[in-house]
């Protein structure tokens, strides 16, 4: 009787080390992004043809009928990540690599308030001194200078947005996890998927480059492949752990992303990383930690 919670604590270890490893992958995520954009493949076919491809991968282990149970409440968490995934993947080349990560990993100031307004949990001071110190890091990202920092295009309100819709994604898989993780991935696609195609047809409709299509045939393989290695070991991961798991603590250890894009994007794209992000990191870090250890 006594394996009971330290077998608990060391699934939730693994649980964080998964969510805390796939930040890391998708802090790179927008390499191959900006790769297949620059050679005419916008960002919201490419979030199309991530998300096909990754709609595939689970279906050998939804062969069993017991694993579609509880498939209309999954379609509903997975219709929220899909739709924040792919907000933030259309971002990436809308705006500054830096503001879309950091935006996007304003999840705990999120799940904070879901928290107080929508399950009545206490607001401590530590849950206030989180949100403020996640604002506060937005200030320094996006910038004082003219007044107001508010998000200042297209890329930095996907964004900010994509965060909002994460935040409430995890904290609903937590809720209501499922038996299986294939049928959590499947609907994560499928909403993903479903998000991707509506995007393109509005960035199209638009005239955004989002939606420039290029010469599909010379960069689809390429698409595939990154997808295969970049997109779905992540999926599996995340959504695994995102059950076990509450959504403040994927919300932090995810912004080992923030770590791993700060750098690439320093090193292959030369974005600026200076003072003023630095602090902005520093304090949206800092905001994820006090949540995480507020909830503890």
């Amino acid at each position: 009787m006594s394996a009971g919670p330290p077998r608990a604590a060391n699934m939730r270890l693994w649980a964080s080390l998964a969510v805390a490893a796939s930040g890391a992958m998708w802090g790179g995520f927008w390499v191959p992004l900006r790769w297949l954009e620059s050679h005419g493949l916008g960002g919201a076919w490419v979030s199309v043809i991530f998300f096909a491809v990754a709609l595939v991968t689970p279906l050998p282990l939804m062969l069993r009928k017991s694993v579609w149970r509880g498939f209309a409440s999954q379609l509903l968490t997975g219709a929220l990540l899909g739709l924040a995934f792919t907000l933030y993947t259309v971002s990436l080349v809308l705006t500054d690599v830096i503001n879309a990560i950091l935006l996007f990993y304003l999840t705990p100031v999120w799940s904070t308030l879901a928290g107080v307004f929508l399950m009545k949990e206490r607001l401590s001071w530590s849950r206030g001194l989180a949100m403020c110190l996640g604002l506060g890091g937005m200030v320094f990202i996006l910038g004082f200078e003219n007044g107001l920092p508010l998000p200042s295009n297209a890329g930095d309100v996907l964004a900010l947005l994509s965060g909002m819709l994460w935040a409430a994604g995890t904290l609903r898989s937590f809720r209501k996890p499922s038996d299986s993780i294939a049928l959590p991935v499947f609907t994560f696609c499928l909403g993903g998927l479903a998000a991707s195609l509506a995007v393109a047809a509005a960035a199209a409709w638009l005239g955004s480059p989002a939606a420039a299509i290029g010469e599909p045939a010379a960069v689809l393989p390429w698409a595939v492949l990154f997808a295969l290695i970049i997109f779905v070991p992540p999926n599996f991961l995340v959504l695994w752990a995102a059950q076990r798991i509450d959504s403040g603590r994927v919300g932090i250890l995810l912004m080992t992303e923030v770590l791993a894009g700060a750098l690439t994007a320093w090193a292959f794209a030369g974005e600026p990383f200076g003072a003023m992000e630095f602090t902005g990191t520093a304090l949206i870090l800092c905001a994820g930690l006090v949540e995480v250890l507020g909830r503890r």
